[in-house]
């Protein structure tokens, strides 16, 4: 199971940023933030992935309400029972804050930015047919 944690700002090393890092973004490792003409869109792993024939199932979920975090804990857990079924490749995308916001400040950004560009949903699902 790939369980992908997008917090869009995760560099690795000087100049840097997540290859998920919204346009204007800005990252400790990249303190300029991301532009589109120097850094191209940011990659939309579940559209990606969903693509792949060997892929069997692909959600994004959130983790910016009881709701969402619900949701998320479910996709999880279906990710690894099929997984363990020996169905196929699996990946779960959640997007996560880390930001040094306060945790209503995050949740509200996460909702208002991440979740319009990285919409939430079940990407790929051969079990449901």
């Amino acid at each position: 199971v790939a369980i992908y944690i997008n917090n869009a700002i995760y560099g690795m090393t000087g100049g840097q940023m997540a290859p998920t890092t919204l346009i204007g973004q800005k990252a400790t490792t990249c303190p300029a933030g991301r532009s589109e003409e120097w850094s191209g869109l940011p990659i939309k792993m579940c559209e990606m992935l969903a693509a792949v024939p060997s892929s069997y199932y692909i959600e994004r979920v959130a983790v910016n309400n009881t709701a969402n975090i619900a949701k998320a804990k479910k996709a999880i857990a279906k990710a690894f029972r099929l997984q363990m079924e020996g169905k196929g490749f699996t990946m779960i995308e959640v997007l996560s804050t880390n930001w040094g916001l306060s945790p209503v400040e995050a949740m509200n950004w996460l909702e208002q930015n991440m979740i319009p560009y990285y919409p939430l949903g079940v990407y790929k699902d051969k079990e449901a047919k």
